[in-house]
C-alpha cells in the first residue's frame, strides 16, 4: 500500500513539474512577443515620415508650377527619396497634364525639408487665364530608412482649386468622397498606383 501512494506521490510531482515548466515555457513565449511588439512599434515611430508644413506653393509665370514642400518629422533620416506626381483635371476628362518621376540622392535627416517642384508647360496648360479650372494632385512617395534597412511609401490625393475670376484659390486635401473617382480615372488612363506603391527604393 506504501509502494502504491509512493508511486501516486512521484507521479503527481512529475504532473505538478511537467505544468510548471509548461507555464514557464508560455511565460516565456509572451515576453518574448511582447518585448518584440514594442520594439516594432518603436521601430515605427522611429521611422522616416514625410508631411506637408506649408501650403503648396502655385506659381503661374511662363509655366504653371506647383510646389510642394516636404517635412521628415520622423527620427530617423531618409534616403533615396523619389517621387511618382500625376496631376489632372478634376472634371476626371482627358489625359493627366503632368505625369513625372524624380529623385534625390542626399539624405534627408530629422526636420529636415526637400522640395518637390511639378511645372506644366505652356502647352498643356496657359497659365494666364482668367480663369482656370480645379486639379487634382496625385503624389507617391518611396524612401530608404537606412538604419532599419527599410523601404516606405506614401500616397497623398490634393487638390488645387485653380483660378476665378484672376485669384488663386487654395490647394487642399481631397475628401474621402473624390479618392474612389480619382482611383477610377487613374485606372483608365492606364496609370496603377498599386505598383507605384509596391516599388522598392534600394
Amino acid at each position: 500500500m506504501e509502494k502504491v501512494n509512493k508511486k501516486s506521490f512521484l507521479k503527481w510531482l512529475n504532473v505538478i513539474a511537467t505544468m510548471a515548466t509548461t507555464v514557464l515555457a508560455l511565460t516565456a513565449l509572451i515576453t518574448v512577443y511582447l518585448t518584440v511588439a514594442a520594439w516594432n512599434a518603436q521601430q515605427q515611430t522611429a521611422r522616416p515620415y514625410f508631411i506637408l508644413k506649408e501650403s503648396p506653393k502655385v506659381d503661374l509665370g511662363n509655366d504653371l508650377s506647383i510646389e510642394l514642400k516636404f517635412t521628415n518629422v520622423g527620427m530617423h533620416p531618409a534616403v533615396n527619396l523619389s517621387s511618382e506626381t500625376i496631376v489632372f483635371d478634376d472634371r476626371l476628362i482627358g489625359k493627366p497634364i503632368h505625369h513625372d518621376e524624380s529623385a534625390i540622392v542626399n539624405e534627408i535627416p530629422k526636420d529636415s525639408s526637400s522640395s518637390l517642384v511639378m511645372i506644366m508647360a505652356s502647352e498643356k496648360i496657359y497659365p494666364k487665364q482668367f480663369n482656370i479650372n480645379a486639379h487634382y494632385v496625385v503624389v507617391v512617395l518611396h524612401y530608404l530608412d537606412p538604419i532599419l534597412d527599410k523601404s516606405y511609401s506614401q500616397l497623398l490625393y490634393m487638390k488645387w482649386n485653380g483660378v476665378l475670376e484672376d485669384k488663386m484659390q487654395p490647394t487642399v486635401h481631397v475628401k474621402v468622397e473624390e479618392k474612389d473617382k480619382i482611383d477610377q480615372y487613374l485606372q483608365k488612363a492606364g496609370i496603377d498606383l498599386k505598383k507605384y506603391l509596391a516599388k522598392r527604393t534600394k
